[in-house]
């Protein structure tokens, strides 16, 4: 009995010893992913969600937009947005947070529904642009005051650069929005 329980306990070691991962990288891989707080973690996720449901009303503006200077909103707009989220997932993956995001789809102020993209996809002309330039604003209003939070209260150097950033950007669209 003793020679088995030896046996089985030299296994574990030899399997255990024959592990494929770089120590030192699972320890600053777990580093990595600890230094994201709860609030980073949560403002990277609810920017993530809003930005995702604002893209549909941005894709709506070419097509639906009566003004050029709405037109040029709508891609300036676009392009802040694709930027912020690519930098968004990439600190998603970072701080290792789920693959399924608990704000999308939810209602708040600021996060486009499905709702507003299907009333913003029946209008045309000036009556879309004062639709879209309002839940734009509201967008810009909600993500301004979510960037604040993360700049006083996150602690991940990255993430609270990435609110820093949000906020001189929705202070520009805003101010075109006006």
């Amino acid at each position: 009995m003793r020679i088995f329980l030896g046996l089985g306990i030299m296994g574990m070691m030899c399997v255990g010893g024959c592990a494929t991962s770089n120590p030192s990288t699972s320890a600053s891989a777990s580093a990595a992913v600890s230094s994201f707080t709860a609030t980073d973690r949560a403002w990277i996720e609810i920017n993530i969600a809003m930005d995702e449901q604002l893209v549909p009303m941005l894709n709506l503006v070419d097509g639906h937009a009566g003004s050029a200077a709405v037109r040029d909103l709508g891609k300036k707009a676009d392009a802040s947005t694709k930027s912020e989220l690519s930098d968004l997932r990439r600190l998603h993956d970072q701080a290792g947070l789920p693959a399924e995001n608990p704000h999308k789809g939810m209602e708040m102020p600021g996060m486009v529904s499905s709702n507003q993209i299907t009333h913003a996809g029946a209008l045309r002309e000036a009556d879309f642009d004062n639709y879209f330039k309002k839940c734009l604003r509201d967008h810009l209003d909600q993500t301004g005051r979510l960037a604040l939070g993360e700049k006083s209260s996150g602690k991940e150097p990255q993430t609270v650069s990435l609110a820093s950033r949000v906020l001189q950007e929705q202070e520009h669209l805003s101010a075109l929005v006006r």
